[in-house]
């Protein structure tokens, strides 16, 4: 579930919103789940919309048939159904079955409210708390999830031909594979965490005191630990909370936090007035209403924990197939059609003259079912821990696997190990993706058509992005014991594999399937090219560059990109908010940070100009807590960090970060530090979050803003406690920026 994965299924127009399970394999960290919010978010919205849909027409039903309208059958009809019906209960008399339940079926119209679809989400260890993690910024009602998340647990005694699936539905059936790596991470655990000791017995409600800054949640016994059972229901409790936004607290005017939107009844038109804080900043003895804070809200700190290096695979199988049904057998036993589907469905029955028939009497034999492997290998580490799992011995769980689709880390696909492993198994088909294989394809073509388009208009500011169509086939093949009989498939777009009505994988023959910019050029208006020239020509013209005013202009040569203009959610042509501020001899910003943040630049720069741009850049600012705005921030900031400081970035340096006066170029002496800007909810979900992955989150200067009790419109910063400001010609703020401000804006609660 990486970042982009909406916009993805938005662009191949795959739907998501009847899907019920999601199996997330790898290790949980943010490359694996950063797309999972965004999905999560969106199809609770459609399920909601189909619900109260669904209840709408289920009460248009209700009232009509109980306004006492006739019947849409006339009477002839009426009677001719009850004779047919009666004739069929007589044959499955007969046949020794029970017409109830073979002929009855449920009732399609009754009050009952309709239920709401559950999504179940499976994964590895810390799913759960990242999940939890993101409870201040995401909150819906429309869909109840449930985590299945791996607990390491001793292994009973398996049978040689196969083990239980872990999991399964009417449809398929699942194992999982979890990996070790070969040498665990050493890495030391972070001193900051604080034990988690504000919950107590009881739901996850307001203090009797109206302090709902104060948080409760219960514990069940046989339910797992403590801590999981905290992180279980804080997450439980986004997706499936009985909270209202019209429902109000009254509440000490005293105890609410500042920037809370508050209210008062008039007393004389008993309506209810937004009630704002003196200008004096002087607090009265009183009451106002405020909106109960969403229970996960209420959460202000979650359990710690530790980064897991366990990697999940899969093995996904169908089930056995019943065979073809053969009515002309059927009629020689003398069976009645209406006991067809009977038999289909494994019942036995009695024939006319008596005798009892069995289903495989009348149908072919039942065939294995088909199945795949998905498997994800993070490292060379966890190769041979994959390599030695005993499923691949089991024939109950082997028979039918069709193919093996391989996540691959860089240099894993070059070992000899897994070309040995590939060779042993020559009857399935081996499907590989790896960054160093794969062509670095586009996935947005109607985004980078548009681009293309506006880059023969102006190829400055519109520059192609960057990409490749050609994989890297030798490397998967070279050195491929029996390679004349093995031919694995790099992984491209439009691959899909199908269970029914047979397991078979089936590539996309779309002419489309890869980015073709000549097909773009093609296509391109000669009027618009000409209109373009044109207006650039006098653009560039000695008598037009004499009217440009750029005298006086701060930072002249500063240059604004662009990344994302779109708005909930992402789109086929316009990724969300992001924008990047680049000024020469001072440094790069960003200002947002939305899902798919780092793949937009990897469009636009090469690896070279990435490594450039992270070690130039300074600050992130996040304007609100909206998804839409900053969940792309961890891939941002990890990628900045393995540029400056590596894999192992918990180590200590020689500058310590304590409670003094900011210097930011005194900071970035000693130190390189990048700078993040936001809201305390953001700030804490970063630190909750670093617990599952490091990411960089030590390295960053995390400065609030906030607005003040005295002045709403006013907005302060603050760093561990302490009220701070870059404001001073002496001391300037990263870099040569002279001045730094936070704005608040009232429509959106967002700084700017």
């Amino acid at each position: 579930m990486h970042e982009g994965l909406q916009r993805a299924c938005i662009q191949r127009n795959a739907r998501l919103a009847k899907t019920t399970d999601i199996f997330i394999s790898g290790k949980t960290e943010w490359k694996n789940v950063g797309g999972l919010f965004g999905v999560i978010l969106t199809m609770a919205d459609a399920n909601a919309s189909a619900v109260q849909s669904e209840k709408e027409n289920k009460e248009k039903k209700i009232k009509k048939k109980q306004s006492g309208e006739p019947p849409h059958l006339n009477q002839s009809t009426s009677t001719k159904k009850a004779k047919h019906d009666d004739e069929r209960a007589r044959v499955f008399r007969e046949a020794g079955l029970d017409p109830e339940k073979w002929l009855s079926g449920p009732d399609k119209v009754t009050g009952a409210p309709p239920t709401l679809p559950t999504l179940t989400i499976h994964g590895n260890r810390n799913l759960t708390h990242t999940i939890a993690t993101a409870r201040r910024f995401i909150f819906r009602k429309g869909m109840p999830i449930q985590i299945d998340e791996h607990v390491a647990a001793q292994q009973p005694d398996v049978p040689a031909d196969g083990r239980d699936p872990d999991w399964k539905d009417e449809s398929i059936q699942v194992w999982k594979l979890p990996i070790e790596p070969a040498i665990r991470d050493q890495s030391p655990k972070s001193p900051r965490k604080r034990p988690f000791d504000e919950f107590a017995a009881g739901r996850l409600s307001l203090a009797q005191n109206g302090d709902f800054r104060r948080n409760t949640l219960p514990t069940r016994e046989g339910s797992g630990t403590r801590d999981e059972e905290q992180r279980r229901l804080v997450a439980s409790e986004m997706f499936n909370s009985q909270w209202r936004l019209d429902a109000l607290t009254e509440t000490p005017l005293v105890q609410v936090p500042s920037a809370t939107p508050m209210w008062i009844r008039s007393q004389d038109t008993h309506k209810l007035e937004r009630y704002y804080p003196r200008d004096d900043g002087t607090l009265p003895q009183i009451n106002v209403l405020i909106r109960r804070p969403w229970p996960g809200a209420l959460v202000e700190q979650l359990p710690p924990t530790q980064p897991s290096q366990t990697s999940m695979s899969y093995i996904v199988r169908h089930y056995s197939q019943r065979g073809k049904f053969m009515p002309d057998k059927t009629k020689a036993l003398k069976i009645h059609h209406f006991l067809y589907q009977a038999l289909q469905q494994g019942a036995s029955v009695r024939s006319q003259d008596g005798t009892t028939v069995t289903p495989d009497m009348v149908m072919e034999p039942s065939r294995t079912g088909g199945g795949f492997a998905f498997l994800d290998v993070p490292s060379i580490d966890h190769l041979q821990d994959l390599l030695d799992r005993p499923e691949w011995k089991m024939p109950r769980i082997m028979n039918g696997l069709q193919a093996m689709i391989w996540n691959l880390a860089p240099g894993v696909a070059s070992t000899a190990a897994l070309r040995s492993f590939i060779s042993q198994h020559k009857g399935v088909e081996h499907i590989v993706a790896a960054a160093d294989i794969s062509a670095n394809a586009i996935s947005f073509e109607s985004s980078a058509a548009l681009v293309l388009r506006l880059n023969r208009i102006d190829w400055e500011r519109y520059p192609i992005p960057i990409h490749s169509n050609v994989a890297n086939y030798e490397l998967l093949t070279n050195h491929l014991v029996d390679a004349e009989y093995i031919s694995p498939h790099v992984a491209s777009r439009g691959f899909r594999f199908q269970l029914e009505p047979s397991a078979k994988i089936l590539f996309s023959e779309d002419p489309d399937l890869f980015f073709n910019a000549g097909a773009v050029l093609k296509n391109m208006p000669a009027e618009v090219l000409e209109l373009a020239n044109s207006a650039k020509s006098g653009v560039i013209s000695n008598a037009s560059l004499g009217k440009v005013p750029r005298q006086g202009l701060p930072s002249q040569d500063a240059e604004i990109i662009c990344l994302g203009t779109g708005s909930s959610a992402p789109s086929k042509y316009r990724n969300v908010s992001a924008t990047l501020l680049r000024v020469p001899n001072c440094g790069s910003y960003l200002f947002d940070c939305g899902e798919g943040t780092l793949g937009q630049l990897r469009r636009l720069f090469t690896a070279e100009q990435m490594t450039e741009l992270f070690r130039d850049l300074k600050a992130i600012w996040i304007s609100h807590l909206h998804a839409d705005h900053h969940l792309g921030t961890t891939s941002v900031i990890k990628a900045w960090n393995d540029v400056n400081y590596g894999p192992n970035t918990r180590k200590e340096d020689d500058f310590s970060l304590d409670q003094q006066a900011i210097k930011a170029l005194q900071i970035s002496k000693h130190c390189k530090r990048l700078f993040l800007f936001s809201e305390a909810q953001m700030i804490q979900w970063l630190k909750e979050y670093s617990s599952v992955e490091d990411f960089g989150y030590e390295k960053l200067v995390a400065i609030k803003t906030y607005r003040t009790r005295d002045d709403p419109r006013v907005s302060s910063m603050s760093w561990n406690n302490l009220k701070v400001g870059f404001c001073t010609d002496n001391d300037a703020m990263l870099g040569s920026l002279p001045r730094l401000d936070s704005v608040t804006m009232l429509t959106c609660r967002a700084q700017e």
